[in-house]
């Protein structure tokens, strides 16, 4: 069965660092949309003689209902600087009052109804979408530790920082960024597998979702290997960004 088709229209394209813009679109056909936190919809790109279809998690920030959904008329996404990108071009320099054409949403990096005591939320770039979604929602599950580590180069490559930290005053929840060629006040040297180490997953009592660029996700998932993490215990979503 295929996935339900939404037009949207572009409200507003903005530049929050370097090489990252942040898009914010309404629906226009249907005019609402449901949707889980922490998963994608995919767009369909006019290009050429065939078109593109990238995919982009939500980055919305708004709260679940009880059953875990949200209905929302707008979506927010951020895309990162690929050179030579196809799509890139097309978003960053798509103007207000453009129209886009979307399917979804996929995916399965959710929060489901059974949670570990501990759960782990690690990404890098905008791998991070997700778990800026999932805000709101897990500041209503104080039953749980959540543990955000958000890994970059330099702290001008990081986006949502004032979400992340607001979110770090609730007593379940914990924010860390890290950042591997920089020092700077509140942020954690090194990689966010270095910092993970150092917070000691336990396969007894955690659960871990990973995002973002695939090596390091692989990284994570054989240091958790290696600790007795099964496959279940682990959540993964790599983001492989396409030049063509």
């Amino acid at each position: 069965m295929p996935l339900p088709s939404y037009r949207l229209t572009l409200v507003s394209n903005e530049q929050i660092c370097p090489n990252v813009r942040k898009l914010r679109f309404e629906f226009v056909e249907a005019n609402s949309f449901t949707y889980r936190p922490g998963q994608f919809v995919s767009f369909q790109l006019p290009y050429a003689e065939k078109p593109l279809k990238r995919s982009y998690s939500i980055a919305n920030l708004e709260l679940p209902n009880e059953d875990g959904l949200v209905t929302t008329n707008y979506l927010e996404i951020v895309i990162s600087y690929v050179e030579n990108g196809r799509a890139t071009k097309i978003f960053f320099e798509a103007q207000a009052g453009d129209e886009f054409e979307i399917s979804g949403p996929v995916g399965l990096l959710v929060l489901g109804s059974e949670l570990a005591e501990r759960v782990f939320l690690i990404g890098t770039g905008t791998g991070m979408a997700p778990y800026r979604a999932m805000l709101n929602q897990l500041t209503e599950l104080s039953n749980h530790q959540f543990h955000i580590l958000f890994g970059a180069q330099k702290l001008e490559n990081m986006f949502y920082l004032d979400d992340f930290w607001a979110a770090d005053k609730k007593d379940n929840i914990h924010f860390y960024p890290c950042l591997s060629r920089e020092v700077a006040d509140n942020c954690h040297p090194g990689y966010v597998q270095s910092q993970l180490e150092l917070l000691k997953p336990n396969p007894e009592t955690d659960l871990v979702y990973l995002c973002g660029n695939p090596d390091m996700v692989d990284d994570v998932f054989d240091l958790l290997k290696e600790l007795d993490f099964g496959v279940k215990q682990v959540k993964r979503e790599k983001y492989v960004f396409s030049k063509f």
